[in-house]
């Protein structure tokens, strides 16, 4: 993409859909980041709490310094829009996304209690080829899908002109 194509594109959308964009790339980014760790630890690693609760530390603090990132960016180049109050219409968009992904959260949180039931009941199977942690590890990826989902579906219905439908 040349840097014509891009200032074109970024003079396309509206400044919400910029925001949402952002917040979009850095939820994508931190679930990359917590699975690409947890995908590269040994089977010691997963096992062990405290590298478990280092991941979702480094984690935490990713995130809490993207979101700042974003906002100081996002605070520079917005000319005053993002103090602006939500309109009716991104109000909707809003509740959309966050229904969906509430949906999302409630999916990964039921099958993290499931899967706790199952590892406590000794339900499973194979229980020695489990990855340690496993119900902990589907909420925490429900939490970033949800928020990826959120952001993914105001993204789309805001682009769509049927707010309503």
């Amino acid at each position: 993409m040349t840097k014509n194509e891009l200032r074109d594109f970024l003079n396309s959308i509206s400044f919400r859909e910029l925001t949402l964009t952002v917040d979009l790339v850095a939820t994508l980014g931190i679930l990359y980041f917590y699975l690409t760790r947890l995908i590269a630890a040994t089977p010691e690693m997963q096992a062990d709490a405290s590298f478990v609760s280092s991941l979702l530390l480094k984690a935490i603090v990713f995130s809490i310094v993207v979101a700042i990132a974003s906002r100081i960016l996002l605070q520079v180049v917005s000319d005053g829009e993002l103090e602006q109050p939500l309109d009716e219409r991104e109000k909707l968009i809003d509740l959309f996304g966050n229904k969906h992904a509430l949906w999302v959260l409630q999916a990964g949180v039921c099958i993290a209690i499931f899967q706790y039931t199952a590892e406590a009941q000794n339900w499973l199977p194979a229980k020695g080829h489990q990855l340690p942690f496993l119900a902990l590890h589907i909420m925490v990826v429900s939490f970033i899908v949800s928020e990826a989902v959120n952001y993914i579906m105001q993204l789309v219905k805001g682009r769509m002109s049927a707010v309503y439908g």
